[in-house]
């Protein structure tokens, strides 16, 4: 089991989503998918249109949950990862 960090989706309007109990966060970057784990070295990233999925176990076959973006900034510490997404909706996980 990987060690856990927190992870929160920001809009301009409110905090989306936070939990500090995920593994693996997947986000569309400018120039491809982007995979973080925690340990990540610090990075800022522009996002592209696309799918943001994270799970709380990064071996599990199902994301925990997911939400669509159409573009916005994610910022990757060690420790956490924050998206400040310009658009945002939900996915269903099925």
């Amino acid at each position: 089991m990987l060690p856990k960090y927190k992870f929160e989706i920001v809009t301009m309007d409110a905090l989306v989503y936070s939990n500090s109990d995920v593994e693996s966060v997947i986000m569309p970057a400018v120039k491809g998918y982007l995979g973080v784990l925690q340990g990540h070295m610090p990075y800022i990233t522009e996002l592209s249109k696309g799918v943001v999925a994270i799970k709380k176990d990064a071996a599990a076959l199902k994301n925990d949950a997911e939400w669509d973006v159409a573009g916005g900034f994610a910022k990757i510490l060690g420790n956490s990862v924050t998206i400040f997404a310009d658009k945002l909706e939900e996915r269903k996980v099925l």
